[in-house]
């Protein structure tokens, strides 16, 4: 009876990581320096796109040539293919481990190509050149969507204060610039201590009682960047934690699962965020929520607990600015 919960998470496990998160093409967005600058890719010349613009190609190990062209002036770019971000990182916490690497060496959607090229026309500049970096400018909107992996939540248990640890969770939220420098963002997002990529059912006959904690939480947050790689992120956050025991009866022939108790508690305090660009869409970040206030039925006191927890986060630009340098 019980083989039949594994079914579909086992099937969902077998899936390598870039198989199942990349589609079998990739978008790549264009831009120049300067306007009237038309480009075709693999010296197709019969199709011409104005820039900027948004070109969808296939995955391939194969690297990709732009050819580029204002005026008179014609040059052609190397865009190099490489082992995308979910090859290379997630499948380490797919939950396969070196087997998802396997799977994915038969399929071209390990590769990917630099998501941004700016095409740089002025007459000193070396004809292949391409920056594979977009810098953030004013009024740059970013939707932000992230995947904890290893959460330890420090929380009240009840009896007293204690420590949780597990890998599921799931946030969403968005980055707004509100200069070239400095913007503000917002997360919410849910925590638990599952130690799997998916809850696996209890097994009544083993075990007499089961805990389990979890924590939703929302920030607010003043960021920056730090030589292009590096950002960080300060602000105020709110979180809600819950901690509850079940306790397992026998009652032949079946089992009853009563709630022993149960604790859910109010916090409020800092929040400390920095991640690390792995490339313009993929980032790996850790987060640091120490909650010094706590409340419950209206009850205000003073009490230290936390969450701490790294992610793998994905960024999408809903907005940038279209302005070209002169």
């Amino acid at each position: 009876m019980m083989k039949k919960y594994f079914i579909i998470p086992l099937v969902f496990s077998l899936s390598s990581c870039a198989t199942l998160l990349h589609q079998r093409t990739v978008d790549i967005q264009i831009h120049s320096d300067s306007d009237s600058t038309k480009i075709c890719i693999n010296n197709d010349t019969t199709r011409w796109y104005q820039t900027p613009t948004r070109i969808n190609v296939e995955r391939s190990k194969k690297n990709l040539w732009i050819t580029a062209r204002k005026d008179t002036l014609q040059k052609q770019i190397e865009l190099r293919s490489k082992l995308s971000a979910a090859f290379l990182v997630g499948n380490m916490f797919s939950g396969i481990g070196i087997f998802g690497y396997v799977i994915d060496l038969t399929n071209p959607r390990r590769f990917t190509y630099p998501n941004y090229l700016t095409l740089d026309f002025k007459p000193k500049v070396s004809t292949k050149m391409y920056r594979p970096w977009l810098s953030p400018e004013k009024n740059l909107l970013n939707l932000k969507l992230s995947i904890p992996e290893g959460n330890l939540l420090y929380l009240n248990k009840g009896n007293g204060y204690g420590s949780s640890f597990g890998f599921l969770g799931l946030s969403g939220g968005f980055e707004y610039y509100l200069s070239d420098k400095y913007c503000i963002s917002s997360n919410f997002g849910v925590l638990t201590d599952f130690m799997l990529p998916f809850p696996a059912p209890i097994d009544y006959a083993d075990s007499s009682s089961h805990q389990s904690s979890s924590a939703v939480y929302g920030t607010i947050q003043i960021g920056s960047d730090f030589k292009n790689r590096w950002h960080y992120d300060l602000g105020l956050q709110f979180t809600r934690t819950l901690h509850y025991e079940r306790e397992c009866v026998e009652l032949f022939p079946h089992y009853i699962d009563t709630l022993k108790y149960s604790k859910q508690q109010n916090n409020a305090g800092l929040a400390f965020s920095t991640y690390f660009r792995i490339s313009n869409s993929f980032n790996l970040g850790i987060n640091y929520y120490p909650s010094f206030l706590a409340w419950n039925n209206s009850r205000l006191q003073f009490h230290y607990s936390h969450l701490l927890f790294f992610e793998l986060l994905f960024k999408v630009e809903a907005f940038r600015p279209k302005r070209f340098r002169k």
